[in-house]
């Protein structure tokens, strides 16, 4: 095999059918008008590499690359065809391309999910040919807000714009490209610690291993791989049995058992690295999934406005035991959220799969095959109503899934009902119709999102979020000094980059009006994420129906000011990263109470989960109260700022007015950095510290004179202290 990724390409836009003015051998290599570009890659990384467009991750410059995708690209390279590698192989181009070689079409293709073989033989001479790739316009698709019928491709929807990306339409040969000689591959030798062998039925290769190590998901064990040499690579391969078991009578399969053994889903909702998301990122890539280990996490679902993720992505999660739930590419509109149900749209999605199916398979961390995100039909007056497999196309779907992974489980949508929301309204209706459902996306605000996370009866919370603002240093990445404040969506700014997720009037009423600058406000605002959807999960987890929850979002494709994700763009975890973390970790203690603000109220009462003793402690580190089970004390007893602490492992800062805002007048504490530790060597409880570094825990709340194993921290802030 010869890889033909790298930089020996250059790259051409035209308009129209221009194109094939520039196609043959007789346009000189240094013509004009040609760029420099890479394979795999994406035009748009091309054009910003090249000087020919801004970098579309500043302020609101996305804007000015919208425009590539209505043109053809020409991505052009020489090459040398001999006798045993004559076969052209494309990994993926995005999405509609037409190959030629020396001015001559030998091939067209739709589909970045498919892969596809040009044979060369006829030209296997050992000379220099001109080979052209034409990717063609994007072809049309909905945004976010549009009718999901009219979909008439299966291709990342995020792109065309969505509450978290703003329209980036992505274009270019996004896979790797190689000649290579196109014969079958022969049978694979499996070398395993016991020896080597393969056994052959009807024409088919079976593996046989006796008492094979088994692969264990996140948390139950090693992932232990057994490496396969096929002719040109060596894959990993794991013995594991997953199933989908119906928790309740009259439900679809949402209770997973691993190797038999039953699992709580510890989840996250997974988005595409990037809208450029043919250029390669191994390091973020890696750095993302072990941040998912890290956080004990052992599913992640793979959305249906995004990818058909990649094979690093599968390889990665195989080896760090990430189960993977993986959406096909259909999602929800805001106007309609029905697929298409003509049979040509049904004969694509069918295609697509078989495609699909067949190149993931053989991973040991995919666990189910979902038909896509929040296909459902609007019901007038009431909530809407997930779609099954009678639709055309999730029936054809679970079809090709049937047929090729048998084994695998499967969900025709997510939600899949009978309810679609998590809303108190329809808690209250109907507590035994909630399965699996998603939402709210938002926090509810100091009393009333704590009642929700309390009532809720899900048995599979498959989606939900709060949204905070981003990390600093990626605010100061992303947008000028100048253009930084206000941080609401009077800043046309801040309404381009995540305007859907900028909560600043909810910030604002939770700290009664009183903050005036940006870093306050990206502190309240991500307290408010961070408690929030730790509180969230933990509610999840404390109710015995439950069997899995799944917060949205994991990573952030795009980097915007305000976003649901609890990793920002650059990689860096944000506060809620590490309340979910915790909520994930063995035997977490949590408490349930009515509010984290008690003005008003002459008690403060919590019901303790997870058989910790609790105490309520003073600012000054004084005990008010201290119990197991259930805890309480008079509000008149409490200083303004007080901490629930749960046996050190678990705390919830709480004030005795009816906001947030005694947060704003701690009195200041110092702390240090002492080694792997930090120290608060004052007279008050440190809220809140963040910490910057390679650390194992953050967000922390110290008493007066704690000290906390944290790991390598280079620095700290919180409400009160800095180091």
């Amino acid at each position: 095999m010869i890889p033909l990724d790298g930089d020996a390409w250059q790259l051409r836009g035209c308009l129209g059918d221009e194109w094939e003015w520039h196609v043959g051998p007789e346009e000189p290599w240094d013509a004009p008008g040609w760029l420099p570009a890479r394979v795999p890659g994406s035009v748009v990384d091309d054009l910003v590499r090249a000087g020919e467009a801004p970098s579309p991750y500043h302020e609101r410059d996305s804007r000015f690359v919208e425009w590539a995708a209505g043109r053809h690209w020409i991505y052009r390279r020489y090459i040398s065809v001999m006798p045993d590698v004559s076969t052209l192989r494309f990994g993926g181009v995005d999405y509609a391309c037409t190959v030629l070689l020396d001015g001559r079409q030998v091939a067209r293709h739709e589909g970045l999910f498919r892969p596809f073989d040009v044979d060369l033989t006829e030209l296997a001479d050992g000379e220099r040919h001109l080979l052209a790739v034409v990717v063609h316009p994007a072809p049309p698709s909905e945004p976010q807000v549009g009718r999901t019928s009219r979909v008439r491709v299966h291709k990342p929807r995020m792109n065309y714009g969505w509450d978290f990306c703003p329209r980036l339409v992505h274009q270019g040969i996004w896979r790797s490209v190689s000649l290579c000689d196109g014969a079958p591959e022969p049978l694979p030798v499996v070398r395993l610690q016991d020896g080597v062998g393969t056994v052959e039925v009807d024409g088919e290769v079976v593996l046989r291993v006796d008492e094979p190590r088994l692969w264990w998901p996140n948390g139950l064990g090693d992932q232990h791989l057994y490496p396969v040499e096929l002719a040109h690579r060596e894959v990993n391969v794991g013995f594991r049995t997953v199933e989908l078991e119906p928790p309740e009578p009259g439900t679809l399969p949402y209770a997973f058992a691993v190797n038999g053994v039953r699992m709580y889903v510890k989840g996250w909702n997974w988005c595409p690295l990037d809208p450029c998301y043919g250029v390669p990122r191994p390091e973020k890539l890696e750095r993302l999934l072990n941040l998912a280990q890290r956080a004990h996490v052992n599913v992640l679902r793979v959305w249906g406005g995004g990818l058909v993720e990649t094979t690093e992505f599968y390889e990665l999660c195989d080896r760090l035991g990430l189960l993977v739930w993986q959406d096909f590419v259909q999602s929800s509109s805001g106007l309609e959220s029905v697929p298409a149900r003509d049979a040509e749209f049904g004969a694509l999605m069918a295609d697509e799969a078989r495609s699909i199916v067949a190149q993931k398979r053989r991973h040991p961390s995919l666990a189910l095959w979902c038909g896509g995100n929040e296909l459902a039909a609007h019901a007038e007056g009431r909530d809407d109503v997930p779609l099954d497999d009678s639709h055309p196309v999730l029936g054809a779907l679970h079809d090709v899934v049937r047929e090729l992974d048998a084994e695998r489980a499967w969900l025709p949508t997510t939600p899949s009902g009978p309810r679609f929301l998590n809303r108190l309204d329809l808690i209250r209706a109907d507590p035994g119709g909630q399965h699996d459902v998603h939402g709210p996306w938002e926090h509810q605000g100091l009393r009333t999102h704590y009642e929700l996370y309390d009532a809720g009866t899900a048995i599979l919370h498959s989606e939900f979020g709060v949204e905070g603002m981003t990390n600093r240093r990626a605010l100061e990445a992303l947008i000028d000094e100048a253009h930084r404040w206000p941080a609401d969506r009077s800043n046309p700014v801040y309404e381009h980059l995540g305007a859907w997720w900028n909560n600043a009037p909810l910030v604002q009423e939770c700290f009664d009006g009183r903050i005036r600058d940006l870093d306050t406000m990206r502190r309240a605002s991500q307290w408010l994420q961070y408690d929030g959807l730790r509180y969230a999960v933990e509610a999840n987890m404390r109710r015995a129906r439950s069997v899995g929850v799944l917060p949205w979002q994991f990573n952030e494709s795009f980097p915007n000011a305000w976003c649901t994700a609890a990793v920002d763009w650059h990689g860096e975890p944000k506060p809620a990263y590490w309340g979910v973390a915790r909520a994930y970790r063995e035997g977490h203690p949590s408490a349930q109470f009515a509010t984290c603000a008690w003005g008003g109220e002459t008690h403060v009462r919590a019901v303790i989960h997870g058989g910790a003793t609790a105490r309520l402690v003073n600012v000054d580190g004084a005990v008010v109260a201290e119990a197991r089970d259930e805890i309480a004390a008079p509000v008149a007893e409490l200083s303004d700022v007080f901490v629930l602490d749960l046996d050190c492992r678990n705390r919830y800062v709480m004030t005795t007015a009816e906001t947030l805002a005694p947060l704003l007048d701690l009195p200041h504490t110092t702390v240090s950095l002492e080694g792997d530790a930090v120290r608060n060597t004052g007279d008050v409880v440190a809220v809140g510290i963040v910490l910057d570094g390679d650390v194992d825990d953050n967000v922390i709340d110290l008493l007066p004179g704690e000290t906390r194993t944290v790991g390598a921290a280079t620095a700290a802030e919180g409400w009160n202290a800095a180091a």
